[in-house]
């Protein structure tokens, strides 16, 4: 076993343990002992490996494996009929401490947590683009500042940020993945197979030197993904404008909110602490 490994860690020091536990509750199970000291053995087996599962000594490791050894050993003629091991082993019972003969607790699996309840999204009332900004505040106002997440705009308002406005992030940056994912599929994979397929009609209507029946050249495979892509684009354009407006509105809160600061007598810093990138102080 390499000496960096802890012995709790190490495949073989597990398998040993393992078996030697097992062996000595299936011997101490099976020897013709008396009830008073076969549930006395039996808990002190149990409450002694409980207690040595974190040892790393070698050397008290060593005692330990020995100790278990010697016992599964006395147990073993016991079942032979020695009367000599037991005995012997009835003597060493006799002399196990209560804290030893007493039955191990019972492990407590700890209970999952029950998550709280999240709102899918916030009620209209209770919506940021709603509610602010706030013509008076219980304590110091906080002016919020606009962050982007990768193209898309949100309002910081606290730290740690909240999971209702991280659910948000994520699923719109998710529908713009997958928006241009779709691009990408289109203009990649499906006009070049739709090609073909035109290709492969107009092919067939020479070698066949007649119309085939249900046959349309107005019609072609190219028209259906052309139609797709500009119906992408424009879903993608009215996104953009969206978040545009929604960035405008953002823009306005975050000025009356540093306006409204600024009149509480507030000095407002942009960036960090240490390092401001912009300071705004009231006019006195």
């Amino acid at each position: 076993m390499p000496r960096f490994l802890p012995p709790i860690k190490s495949t073989q020091h597990r398998v040993a343990a393992i078996a030697l536990y097992r062996a000595l509750l299936s011997r101490c199970s099976s020897a013709p002992l008396t009830d008073d000291e076969r549930v006395p053995l039996r808990n002190a087996i149990r409450n002694k490996f409980r207690r040595n599962r974190k040892l790393s000594s070698p050397y008290l490791l060593g005692l330990s494996f020995k100790a278990g050894y010697e016992a599964l050993d006395y147990l073993d003629e016991v079942s032979n009929g020695d009367s000599t091991s037991a005995g012997i082993l009835s003597h060493l019972i006799a002399g196990l401490s209560h804290s030893l003969t007493r039955t191990p607790r019972p492990r407590t699996v700890p209970q999952p947590s029950i998550p709280k309840e999240r709102l899918a999204f916030l009620p209209p009332e209770r919506a940021v683009l709603n509610v602010r900004p706030y013509a008076q505040t219980s304590g110091p106002r906080h002016v919020p500042m606009i962050a982007s997440a990768n193209g898309v705009p949100f309002l910081r308002l606290t730290k740690p940020q909240p999971p209702a406005l991280s659910r948000m992030l994520r699923q719109r940056l998710e529908t713009k993945q997958r928006m241009f994912d779709t691009k990408v599929m289109l203009a990649n994979w499906w006009l070049p197979v739709a090609k073909q397929e035109d290709d492969w009609d107009a092919l067939i209507r020479v070698e066949a030197k007649r119309r085939v029946e249900g046959d349309d050249d107005r019609l072609k495979w190219v028209d259906a993904i052309r139609l797709s892509e500009k119906e992408n684009k424009e879903t993608h354009e009215r996104d953009q404008m969206k978040e545009m407006e929604i960035t405008s509105k953002m823009q306005r809160i975050v000025d009356l909110e540093t306006e409204l600061a600024l009149k509480e007598g507030r000095t407002i810093i942009r960036g960090r602490k240490n390092r401001p990138l912009k300071v705004v102080k009231p006019k006195s």
